[in-house]
């Protein structure tokens, strides 16, 4: 074995636990291996990466990398001690000094005056060398802190043998942690580390596993370790399975996504539901087989739905057509659920039922979903015409939006409210636009596209600043860790439906709150929105905002600086002006001028109030005078297009660079003070037309 090869051996650490829920486990091992890259780095320990995937199923987490060095490299560390004045006197060392070094171990010897780079004495210094440690402790001492920190939504205490003091998301099982053939020795939860590894829960064995090939080990005893390579396999056998069945797959990446969290040797397993319950809405069967069997859905060759779905197991069954009966057991039950509800709800119309929501409970301390459907109403009635709709049209959706809350069907399958609300509104006989206003109203969730009905966009735009309004003013404000009302959901979907100009909404931010406050005020049912809840909400959306720049095309401070107009305007409107200001900032001409604007803002705040009046009379140099000429030029003149606005105040940059390199503005006579103050502050204000160009 080469010297290089002793120097260097493969590291792994594998933490074995009872199976953790869907879309938590890759988190955790992502923090897991930023965690350890993080300690080694801290050491000056680097790693000869490559690694073979991202370990992670939902029995383990699991971190490999092919070579990491076995012994950290001696290194010279600097030992600064007091300054000269301290550590001598009269040309001998001082108490202090010798304190010092015998504290460090050292003698005054060992030490020489040098410079710290501070400017201000010559301190006592050595140069020590730093023996290396192995790396085997380092990572030993560091772990149960590193898997103490892995966050995760909720942890978990144990009692079963050993006394386990501490916390994780499940129980752990086994805990492997190598360096080549050395174990890293530590313990986490009553558990000591080892070499000893646990295959498939079914299939697999356990035994040593491999250090140099953890994954191919794994492969052997029934477990797709890497999670990216878990996920294509699922995804090529379910598009095998479509084909073998002649339908064509309805792709789902989230459910493509929990299905790989769940599972560790996937096998696509297919099953037929009855034909009868092709009869039901095509969404009703797709939301079953996702939400509660993690089954996909299909459609036939002509686009119609089909009763063919695949579920994914978790093991290789000697009997799947066994595995698939159970499935279609499940399903069948489940749909005749759903077709029983069907049937029956339409007896009874979306507005016959609106009184029943003044039974259901929109949050304890807000009253009812039914007051809550009398607000957005309003709102949507109030609000029409800036926001684009009809207004019978608007108010008749708001009024039956909510009401197939009442249905047996939603009542079954939350999941589909909105949607069934739609379909039965089409049975009822309303109109398409109000039908699809009720189906489309609660996007977008998450990633989901904007609806393409302004009605719905309308109800949505209401409700989310209702929401916001009413759970800001119980004082439930999500935390850095907790948001369990969903409220920076709700402030960003208002974000994304007031920031698209396709269907342009022309109401600012306040003037949206002001309304739902409005709503809330007239009802007096439950509650009053005051100006701190107003301010509270208004900052809590404009950090959102500002949060999202990058993915509204826009960089923060050229949003900061839109957002800093002196006149607020729709959203819409102020992302162009923030798509103008991004290229402008990046340009040399914008950063003259954003440093000009800073300097303007930070002479106006010291200055306090200032007068509104100019008088040419107390001008005295010619670079004011050639100032306020252009200003007055350019306020004659100021385009109404951002474009051209930005354009214009762009061509004040050279007067504004002269008028700062001729011109005293803090001029020892108040008058003439007064006056260069008064220009700059009409200058300043001609900037805010377009946005507070200082913040770029």
């Amino acid at each position: 074995m080469s010297s290089r090869q002793k120097d260097m051996q493969p590291l792994l650490i594998e933490i074995g636990v009872e199976e953790i829920p869907a879309g938590v486990a890759h988190e955790m091992a992502s923090q897991l291996d930023e965690a350890l890259h993080t300690l080694l780095n801290a050491h000056g320990i680097g790693l000869d990466v490559t690694y073979e995937g991202e370990g992670v199923t939902p029995r383990r987490l699991l971190f490999h990398a092919k070579a990491c060095p076995v012994m950290q490299q001696d290194r010279e560390e600097s030992i600064w001690g007091p300054p000269e004045h301290v550590a001598f006197k009269d040309g001998k060392p001082t108490k202090a000094a010798e304190g010092f070094a015998k504290k460090s171990g050292l003698t005054v010897s060992d030490f020489e005056l040098a410079d710290k780079g501070d400017g201000k004495a010559l301190y006592m210094k050595a140069v020590q060398t730093v023996k290396g440690r192995k790396v085997v402790n380092i990572i030993a001492e560091a772990m149960p802190d590193i898997l103490r920190k892995l966050h995760s939504p909720k942890t978990m205490r144990w009692q079963d043998g050993k006394s386990r003091n501490d916390a994780f998301i499940r129980p752990i099982r086994w805990i492997v942690a190598r360096l080549g053939d050395e174990v890293i020795p530590f313990s986490f939860a009553g558990v000591e580390a080892g070499k000893v590894s646990y295959g498939h829960r079914v299939h697999g064995s356990k035994g040593e596993i491999d250090v140099t090939d953890p994954f191919g080990w794994l492969e052997k005893q029934y477990v797709v370790a890497d999670w990216r390579n878990r996920r294509n396999r699922i995804a090529e056998d379910l598009a095998k399975a479509a084909s073998d069945t002649d339908v064509t797959l309805i792709e789902d990446e989230s459910l493509l996504d929990e299905v790989t969290d769940l599972t560790e040797w996937p096998h696509v397993i297919t099953g037929r539901y009855d034909e009868d319950f092709l009869r039901l809405p095509e969404e009703v069967s797709r939301i079953e087989l996702k939400h509660h069997q993690r089954c996909f859905a299909s459609k036939t060759r002509d686009d119609k739905t089909s009763n063919v779905f695949f579920a994914v197991a978790n093991i290789k069954s000697k009997d799947p057509a066994a595995v698939a009966h159970g499935n279609e057991r499940v399903v069948n039950a489940r749909l005749a659920d759903a077709m029983f509800y069907f049937e029956r709800d339409p007896k009874e119309s979306l507005e016959a039922r609106v009184e029943k929501l003044s039974e259901v409970v929109f949050q304890d301390g807000l009253g009812m979903v039914g007051d809550q459907v009398r607000r957005l109403r309003g709102f949507v009635l109030d609000t029409a015409a800036a926001l684009g709709v009809d207004a019978n049209d608007a108010q008749r959706a708001a009024y039956l939006c909510k009401s197939d809350l009442t249905t047996g069907l939603v009542g079954e399958f939350p999941e589909l409210q909105g949607y069934m609300g739609g379909i039965y509104a089409k049975i009822d006989g309303e109109n398409e636009t109000v039908a699809n206003a009720i189906t489309e109203h609660y996007a977008p969730a998450g990633a989901d596209d904007l609806p393409q009905n302004p009605v719905a966009r309308a109800i949505g735009i209401a409700e989310r600043a209702d929401k916001l309004l009413g759970y800001f003013h119980l004082g439930r404000i999500p935390s850095a860790s907790a948001d369990p009302f969903a409220l920076r959901r709700a402030a960003i979907g208002l974000i994304r439906l007031l920031a698209d100009d396709t269907l342009p909404v022309n109401m600012t931010l306040s003037q949206v709150l002001n309304e739902a406050a409005k709503q809330w005020n007239q009802q007096r049912v439950t509650i009053a929105i005051g100006d701190e809840t107003h301010a509270a909400v208004t900052g809590f959306i404009r950090d959102r905002l500002l949060g999202l720049a990058d993915g509204l095309g826009v960089s923060r401070s050229s949003l900061d600086a839109a957002l800093g107009a002196a006149a607020p305007l729709p959203l819409y409107r102020h992302l162009a002006v923030a798509r103008l200001l991004t290229g402008f900032a990046d340009s040399e001409a914008g950063q003259a001028v954003a440093a000009a604007n800073k300097r303007i803002a930070n002479i106006l705040k010291k200055a306090g109030q200032v007068s509104g009046k100019i008088s040419e009379t107390l001008f005295s140099e010619d670079a004011e005078r050639a100032l306020f000429s252009f200003l007055q030029t350019a306020e004659a003149r100021f385009p109404d297009d951002p474009e051209g606005q930005l354009q214009a105040l762009a061509s004040l940059r050279e007067p504004i660079d002269t008028f700062f390199d001729d011109v005293m503005v803090m001029a020892e006579d108040d008058a003439v003070r007064a006056n260069r103050l008064a220009l700059l502050n009409r200058l300043r204000a001609l900037f805010l037309k377009l946005a507070d160009i200082s913040r770029l």
